[in-house]
């Protein structure tokens, strides 16, 4: 390792410590919540079982969560903890997103490129976020990695971990086996017949898994909890097509259409120009992408499970060391290079400011808008208590107060609770953009109709505290 990879190293290490530093008592968001609650059903139960009950299974392997449950059993049931965890997840990620990018720069352009390629804005969010879509990432990775050296033992691992981290794991592995095949029959990756024990190991393993799965619950993979369950059915038409356009905007969003429009028409010169067998790098990198994408695309649209950005992080990252790489190979302007470049950084940055109207579906995980919500949160809870209003007489479909989660002890629990959200019910509706379940017509109703109490709000990102107006 050169002095410039070296430093570039510790510009990741510095970062992810500091962000760690900053963020270390951040709580679980969104999706991350029911992880913390299955993570804590693991840990209260002493690991008597690996499988959660079906209340609050969602048919997800439990890796990710048996490592909430290690860390607070080590050093204390504590939301740092957590972040310890995924600090360490983090380290791992960005390593591997280095190595993939020094790999198919070979040294011809700088290394410091691949700062670029780690400020895709879902990344950087993800990275402060304890759900298990990092670790899938690591092992995603890492599978890419090992897959390019023909290394069949880390293969395996990798094979393994994405197989026990999460459902998407079963589309990454089949997105690899694709890839695999694809690459060899190119002539882009030397047969090796012990990359198929790889296959074989990660096989077994998900076999055993299963029959654990179902002989503690009576099912496997599919949950039976009907609140999980009716995202994995077949939608009709009219809603795959939305699902197509939700991907298309998935691509796009938060500047990453200043990669990714460019690159379609950069990919195009490149096939044109007959570069496949010839740069053997910028081609395993292509046939990834488009692998990635089209299992993703297939898997994801026939089914009513709402898509975040997050889903397909594999793919932004592809996409940007395979923009990098394609741009120094057809792009001869150096200062025109370099100009764009720093376009896609302010596109980069500037992507964690896009906030669509509240009644427009947002990934709120997936950019770091989201931090400017706790602040605001804090303040509303401040103001229920000092007005002395019941949480009792509060609906809301926001997730309030997600700190209880790690720090209160379970008598607490209750005290963070309000009530579902229901216009025919409530006496006060909180209502925050951080959330997409509260429909557009109860959003343009408590606009237009109730009684606004109190409303907080930073950068886009608000709580406000609506009043029924047929209350007295």
């Amino acid at each position: 390792m050169n002095r410039q990879e070296k430093l570039v190293i510790f510009i990741i290490i510095t970062f992810l410590l500091i962000e760690f530093l900053l963020l270390h008592d951040l709580p679980f968001f969104w999706d991350a919540i029911s992880k913390s609650s299955r993570a804590d059903w693991i840990y209260t139960h002493q690991f008597s079982s690996l499988i959660v009950p079906t209340d609050i299974n969602s048919g997800h392997p439990p890796l990710w969560i048996t490592g909430i449950a290690l860390f607070w059993t080590f050093l204390g049931k504590s939301i740092w903890a957590a972040r310890l965890l995924l600090l360490l997840v983090n380290f791992g990620v960005f390593y591997q997103i280095f190595l993939l990018a020094k790999n198919s720069f070979k040294g011809r352009y700088s290394i410091f490129l691949v700062l670029l390629v780690l400020l895709e804005p879902t990344l950087i969010a993800q990275s402060t976020i304890l759900n298990n879509d990092m670790l899938l990432l690591f092992f995603v990775l890492l599978g890419i990695n090992s897959l390019f050296k023909n290394k069949h033992w880390l293969y395996a691992l990798a094979l393994t971990g994405m197989l026990l981290t999460n459902l998407r794991g079963i589309y990454c592995s089949l997105a690899l086996i694709i890839i695999h095949v694809w690459l060899y029959k190119a002539h882009l990756l030397d047969y090796n017949k012990k990359m198929l024990k790889s296959y074989l190991i990660s096989f077994l393993v998900l076999l055993g898994f299963i029959l654990y799965q179902y002989s503690e619950l009576g099912w496997f993979l599919i949950s039976k909890n009907e609140g999980y369950s009716e995202h994995r059915k077949v939608t009709e038409l009219a809603r795959m097509a939305k699902n197509s356009a939700a991907i298309v905007k998935n691509l796009l969003e938060y500047g990453r259409l200043i990669v990714w429009i460019p690159l379609v028409f950069l990919a195009y010169q490149f096939l044109n120009k007959k570069y496949f067998q010839i740069e053997k790098q910028s081609s395993r990198l292509l046939i990834s992408l488009i692998v990635f994408c089209v299992v993703f695309f297939l898997g994801f649209v026939p089914f009513s499970n709402p898509m975040g950005p997050r889903y397909l992080l594999i793919c932004f990252i592809l996409a940007n060391i395979l923009f990098i790489n394609l741009m120094y190979l057809l792009v001869k302007s150096i200062r025109l290079k370099r100009m764009y470049f720093a376009i896609i950084i302010i596109a980069f940055i500037t992507g964690h400011f896009w906030i669509y109207p509240a009644t427009i579906a947002q990934g709120w995980d997936c950019s770091l808008a989201y931090l400017n919500y706790f602040e605001q949160e804090k303040k509303m809870l401040e103001f229920i208590d000092n007005q002395k209003i019941s949480r009792s007489s509060v609906g809301t479909n926001t997730t309030i107060n997600t700190r209880w989660l790690s720090t209160l002890k379970d008598e607490l629990k209750e005290e963070a609770k309000f009530e579902t959200l229901s216009l025919n019910k409530n006496e006060f509706v909180l209502f925050s953009n951080i959330e997409n379940i509260t429909s557009d017509e109860d959003i343009v109703e408590l606009r237009t109709n109730w009684v606004e109490i109190k409303s907080y709000s930073q950068l886009g990102v608000f709580i406000t505290l609506y009043k029924n107006p047929n209350q007295p």
